[in-house]
């Protein structure tokens, strides 16, 4: 792979927002405040504008009904769930082992065990359970992934409140 020929740290900035286009608004909204406690809402809204549809590709008549989560702090790492109507195309949710060309969230989470039981409410798909791993000599993690109520890959990583993270540090208790 050749280098790039833009520094690439002065083209585009961190990464501000995922969007997830969903089946279904209000479960999806429900699935990630409930199971990941993503519950502040910086937009939710409708969009009708033709143009917003021809950024996706679809017809001018394309409704895009939008939610705009995280949690708290400053305005990154932010999710936006879009719901589209008419949905586009009948294809079946992604389920079992990772794909290529998928995606996957990563998230800190305080307790697997708590995440654990908060799917098996949520009746989420488990990927990979809760597992301790290796990726280089001294550093282990534990960690599992599981798919969201669209199929979307989440990846969530055992931390505690004050482990420092690469920078990230958990808010209080809830």
């Amino acid at each position: 792979m050749s280098e790039p020929s833009v520094n690439a740290a002065s083209f585009a900035s961190p990464l501000v927002r995922t969007a997830i286009l969903v089946r279904n608004l209000e479960r999806s909204v429900r699935f990630y405040a409930e199971v990941l406690g993503l519950e502040e809402t910086r937009l939710d809204a409708t969009i009708t504008d033709p143009r917003a549809a021809g950024l996706l590709g679809h017809p001018g008549d394309t409704i895009q009904n939008v939610r705009i989560i995280k949690s708290g702090g400053p305005p990154v790492g932010m999710i936006g769930l879009f719901e589209i109507d008419p949905l586009q195309g009948d294809d079946p949710i992604p389920s079992g082992s990772a794909r290529a060309g998928e995606t996957c969230l990563v998230f800190y989470v305080r307790d697997l065990a708590d995440l654990e039981a908060r799917l098996a409410e949520a009746g989420a798909e488990i990927v990979g359970p809760a597992t301790d791993i290796s990726i280089r000599a001294g550093h282990s993690s534990r960690e599992m992934i599981f798919r969201d109520p669209d199929g979307g890959l989440i990846n969530c990583l055992e931390r505690s409140p004050g482990a420092g993270g690469e920078g990230y540090v958990l808010g209080p208790d809830p």
